[in-house]
């Protein structure tokens, strides 16, 4: 055998070494993406007047997290509820596809529904129907009318018009960007005690039902803006006492719970003997023994509203 010389007899021997390490293995083929939006988890139906509105976030990624590409088309369903527990199979077979996210209630009044959506991929996959939305469907209820806004003695009164089983107030105010539920009534009115003088408010009202375990509503009323004046005097002294003795004469009273209260005067036979008082008590020191005098109080508030005067509480200095 011919010998190599010693540096081509090296080259060959790295020649394998390097075709293993520049080629590698080849890796194992990835299993085509099923492109299968991920499920919806908060769809919603309320009943509002004759529609059932739905609300749900639209997936925006697969079940294998990758972006949704193309497709995305949401089947909205709702059908009858049998009774007792839900045959997914029938109510497939029998519910009706709805176009849109607006529902007529109409041809469900007095039924129990089941509301569900699905999301499917550009080829129809999809990863199976949203959380399932059980609701009593009752006759539409009547939107409140004439809705009015009054002034009232430290408060907004609202009145309106509609025949329903209770109703939800709302208000905002200049400083708010949204609505609030300000409170409930099963009358048709409210008397709003949580105001300000000097702010700016408007109110809308709703009926509404309970309805199965939820509630359906109605449509809202008009809208109405009222800005609040204290033009109400506070309410007149109470439980006032008189109590002669050798040199005064001390009055004491039950104190005003109005909150914008400024203070209390005091009229002895028609005329001011004193005013702004703070506190509900004040002893006259100019009088005479054997005089009768005739006492009387009113209150005022921040606004100079005074109240009518007391009756007359007579007493003689022995």
């Amino acid at each position: 055998m011919i010998g190599l010389p010693r540096g081509r007899e090296k080259l060959l021997a790295l020649i394998p070494l390097a075709l293993l390490t520049g080629c590698g293995y080849p890796a194992d083929p990835l299993p085509p993406a099923l492109n299968r939006p991920t499920p919806v988890t908060d769809l919603r139906v309320v009943e509002r007047g004759s529609k059932l509105v739905v609300t749900f976030t639209k997936p925006t990624r697969t079940t294998e997290d990758l972006p949704i590409k193309g497709g995305g088309d949401a089947e909205l369903r709702i059908g009858v509820m049998p009774e007792g527990r839900l045959d997914l199979a029938q109510w497939e077979r029998t519910s009706e596809r709805v176009t849109g996210d607006v529902i007529d209630a109409t041809k469900y009044y007095g039924k129990n529904v089941v509301v569900a959506v699905r999301v499917k991929g550009a080829k129809g996959q999809s990863a199976g129907w949203s959380n399932f939305v059980p609701l009593t469907v009752v006759q539409a209820l009547p939107t409140p009318e004439g809705l009015e806004a009054k002034n009232a003695p430290d408060a907004v009164r609202l009145e309106w018009h509609a025949a329903a089983p209770s109703f939800r107030i709302f208000r905002k105010s200049p400083d708010q960007k949204e609505w609030t539920l300000l409170g409930n009534s099963t009358v048709t009115n409210y008397t709003d005690a949580a105001i300000e003088y000097g702010k700016t408010y408007e109110y809308y009202v709703q009926a509404a039902e309970k309805a199965g375990d939820a509630y359906a509503e109605s449509e809202v009323s008009k809208t109405v803006t009222i800005a609040p004046e204290d033009t109400f005097a506070p309410a007149v002294p109470s439980g006032i006492t008189v109590v002669p003795s050798a040199r005064t004469m001390e009055l004491l009273w039950d104190r005003n719970t109005e909150k914008d209260l400024k203070g209390y005067t005091v009229y002895r036979d028609g005329k001011k003997v004193a005013e702004g008082l703070n506190s509900p008590a004040y002893s006259d020191k100019d009088v005479k023994a054997g005089v009768r005098y005739s006492y009387q109080l009113t209150a005022t508030d921040n606004k100079g509203n005074e109240s009518a005067k007391s009756a007359a509480i007579e007493v003689l200095i022995p």
